[in-house]
């Protein structure tokens, strides 16, 4: 619903656009303090670039919500998964490393 709501409304619908739009923003924010707290806790690098770690895992989110609408298998969604983690390493850069 999020994903989907109100994304090719009407002027009318213009408070439920903005409303859905607000919530898909909050949700990036949220992916991104999460990151942030990665940071903190030793997980991620600081000079991991997470505003576009939090953009590019929002995206494949929101692709997934207009897939599994669209009659996607969960083998399909669950293969989108391996590949946006496959990508993690290359985008988050190299683990921090943990005390021993």
């Amino acid at each position: 619903m999020v994903v989907l709501g109100a994304v090719a409304g009407t002027v009318k619908n213009t408070g439920v656009q903005e409303f859905l739009a607000e919530r898909r923003q909050g949700m990036q924010a949220t992916i991104l303090a999460r990151l942030r707290q990665g940071v903190h806790d030793g997980d991620l690098p600081p000079e991991a670039d997470l505003p576009a770690l939090a953009a590019f895992y929002m995206t494949v989110l929101q692709g997934m919500s207009l897939q599994s609408r669209d009659g996607a298998s969960r083998d399909v969604l669950e293969t989108v998964v391996t590949c946006a983690m496959a990508a993690w390493d290359a985008l988050a850069g190299a683990r921090a490393e943990q005390p021993a």
